[in-house]
């Protein structure tokens, strides 16, 4: 568990290049006095930037941003915030995508779509992981 986790305030760093999309997410986080939005990224290279800055629990990462996409960004998010859980949260409901996410670093795969309970319990699940061994793939009607 990092940084702000270790105290009780899950912290989530939400990138998605969708501000309609980032602002349903964060009110979705911000619905549980546990979890808490740190901060937002419109695209791959501002996910990275801020993941380095913030240092949050778990990142929400949307695969389809212009610039840097969530997928090319996944190892150097990994680099730059190393205790950072990584949640992708994509519109491509593929098996094939979510498996090269996972070995590019995500811990969970969700599809947009996805219940706001099923968010965040998504996210405080990854939040207590000490490793990123298993993963969990996500498809909502």
């Amino acid at each position: 568990m990092s940084g702000a986790a270790a105290h009780g305030s899950i912290g989530v760093l939400i990138c998605d290049d969708d501000a309609g999309i980032r602002q349903m997410l964060r009110s979705v986080v911000e619905l549980r006095p546990s979890l808490r939005a740190v901060g937002e990224a419109a695209d791959g290279n501002e996910a990275v930037a801020q993941a380095a800055r913030l240092q949050p629990d778990v990142i929400l990462l949307d695969l389809a941003m212009p610039g840097r996409t969530g997928m090319e960004s996944l190892p150097e998010l990994r680099r730059v915030a190393p205790e950072a859980q990584i949640i992708v949260f994509s519109g491509f409901s593929m098996a094939s995508v979510a498996e090269e996410a996972v070995e590019l670093g995500a811990v969970l795969y969700l599809t947009k779509g996805a219940d706001p309970d099923a968010i965040n319990d998504a996210i405080e699940y990854a939040a207590t992981r000490s490793s990123r061994t298993e993963v969990r793939f996500r498809s909502e009607p």
